[in-house]
């Protein structure tokens, strides 16, 4: 039998060679830069999701009870997401796409995890001054007081005398505060640098999604525009609130100037809460019968008193904490909280880019567009009982509080941009003296100068306060015009609202103001309310173009509501 075996090999050889197996397929290519970075990105903000979620569940657990909570322990584990690596790797991923919807996602998520990364790095000297500003006490005719207190006791107090010496008596405990917040500045000028930025301007350029340059201009506008009537205005509440002239004001008077004595009573405890609803159900709006959404209005004695609207993940988990309060302020604190929920349980918005990251306008706006309810004079009459010439003065009162923080905001805008440009050249107590003196237009003292780096903001804040003010504004004019002075009991001014919430974030301030039939963000339409209220004509033209905005496509896919 053994001859036979080469014979059978021969046979199969054979029959392999006239059977050859098919060839391999070819290999895939390897993937791109993009396609790599796609993958890495993804997970990054998948993580960056669930440690959000995990610390505003903590967050919730402080504010509603009062229990001490590890929020910086949810970091653990977590070193290697916030690094400088990640942040060039979004940033890589961004210069990569072309589509905008996605360039807009990478934006904000870019911001986010450069805002994680300057928040890590910051932390010592944050710490600090919170710890600091918590502790600071001063003394007055032998009464230890707060620091944090300082505000409300200028505004109750009936003395000026002792207003002023209240003030004055608290600045020396401002020089221990002012070094820790030296060392921050300078330490986060580095950081923005380390992160890939020109300067300082240019990372609060994306971080608030505007052209700080061009709402610079806006600023200065601004100022000009209202100086003559922010004079008439303040110098008739000043006779009316503190007796006396403008000119003879302090800044230790500004927190007694704006109380608003005269409707306290007409928002007694208990009540908010039941107000807001009423205001939403004319607009067929129950937060309360959303499952997404849950009020919690316990009155636990270690519940923080502000209100407060926060998502754990939007839309699925949307939380409002509500504690009982009394008072003109507190029933503009929930309305504002509850703009704050409606947009978030609303959202259809299902990128987690463009559902809770991104600059913050669009939602202020929102929460600002129901707060303006309190300066509302027939929503005053139908839900307070407020009317006749109690109602004039409080909206006098109001109106011009508003008038000061425009003028504050952009004051504020200024200083630090020009602070920023001229780090070497300009001394900021001298800045902030020659800048704030202008836009309050009280003559400042040295004790107003120490606090300039006290009413400093991070990254230009304001930017984000002037257009959400101004939608808010344009917001309101739309519903009015669309549907009555009473647009509030209109079931289709909640559709329409609707229409703008379920975007989300996904939606520019420009955009939102093109959705609903505006060219872009103007301030005029708040300016001549205020000017209408307070009897004083304010103009300021424009072109028709959002103030300081930065010009994007509209996102794929999105359908604004449609437009009379």
């Amino acid at each position: 039998m053994l001859p036979r075996i080469p014979l059978l090999l021969a046979v199969a050889c054979c029959l392999g060679a006239c059977h050859k197996a098919p060839p391999a397929a070819p290999l895939p290519p390897p993937p791109t830069e993009a396609e790599r970075l796609t993958a890495d990105v993804r997970s990054l903000a998948s993580r960056a999701e669930a440690l959000l979620e995990a610390q505003h569940q903590l967050v919730w657990v402080f504010w509603t009870e009062g229990r001490h909570v590890d929020v910086s322990g949810t970091y653990a584990g977590q070193e290697d997401l916030f690094t400088l690596d990640n942040i060039r790797k979004v940033d890589r991923l961004r210069q990569l796409t072309k589509d905008p919807r996605e360039v807009r996602a990478l934006t904000a998520l870019h911001s986010h995890f450069a805002g994680e990364y300057l928040s890590h790095a910051l932390a010592e000297y944050n710490d600090a001054s919170a710890n600091l500003e918590a502790s600071l006490t001063f003394t007055v005719e032998g009464r230890e007081l707060r620091y944090r207190d300082l505000e409300r006791l200028l505004a109750n107090e009936r003395n000026a005398a002792r207003r002023k010496a209240l003030y004055a008596a608290a600045t020396p405990a401002l020089e221990r505060l002012n070094q820790t917040l030296r060392r921050k500045e300078v330490r986060a000028e580095e950081l923005v640098k380390e992160l890939g930025f020109a300067s300082y301007e240019s990372f609060g350029g994306e971080l608030r999604q505007a052209d700080l340059a061009q709402l610079s201009v806006l600023a200065e506008e601004i100022l000009q525009a209202t100086q003559a009537p922010y004079r008439v205005v303040m110098e008739r509440l000043a006779q009316r609130e503190l007796g006396v002239a403008f000119k003879d004001i302090t800044r230790a008077d500004i927190p007694r100037l704006f109380r608003a004595r005269e409707v306290e009573d007409a928002f007694p405890k208990g009540e908010s809460l039941a107000k807001a609803q009423a205001t939403l159900a004319g607009m067929s709006l129950d937060l309360a019968a959303l499952k997404n959404v849950q009020i919690d209005s316990r009155d636990l004695p270690r519940k923080n008193t502000r209100p407060l609207a926060l998502a754990v993940r939007v839309p699925d988990d949307v939380r409002v904490s509500f504690k009982p309060g009394s008072g003109v302020l507190h029933q503009a604190r929930v309305l504002h909280e509850f703009g704050h929920a409606l947009h978030l349980a609303f959202t259809q918005e299902k990128r987690f880019e463009l559902a809770r990251l991104g600059n913050p306008t669009v939602g202020e706006a929102y929460s600002s567009l129901f707060e303006d309810l309190l300066e509302d004079p027939v929503w005053l009459e139908e839900h307070a009982g407020v009317s006749g010439e109690e109602r004039a003065k409080y909206l006098a009162t109001s109106s011009a509080h508003k008038l000061y923080l425009i003028r504050r905001a952009a004051g504020r805008l200024l200083y630090q941009l020009e602070l920023h440009r001229r780090t070497a050249e300009v001394d900021p107590k001298v800045l902030y003296r020659e800048v704030m003196s202008r836009t309050d237009d009280i003559p400042m003292t040295d004790e107003d100068a120490e606090r300039y780096l006290v009413d400093q903001e991070d990254f230009f804040q304001s930017a984000d306060s002037f257009r959400a003010w101004f939608l808010a504004g344009q917001l309101q004019a739309q519903l009015k015009a669309r549907f009555g002075p009473s647009w509030w009991h209109a079931p289709q001014a909640g559709e329409f609202l609707k229409g703008l919430w379920t975007q989300g974030n996904a939606l520019s301030a420009r955009e939102v103001a093109q959705a609903i039939g505006e060219k872009g963000i103007e301030p005029d339409v708040l300016l001549l309310r205020l000017g209408t209220t307070l009897q004083v004509p304010i103009r300021l033209d424009m072109q028709g173009e959002e103030p300081g905005a930065i010009p994007a496509p509209g996102p794929e896919g999105v359908t604004p509501p449609a437009t009379p």
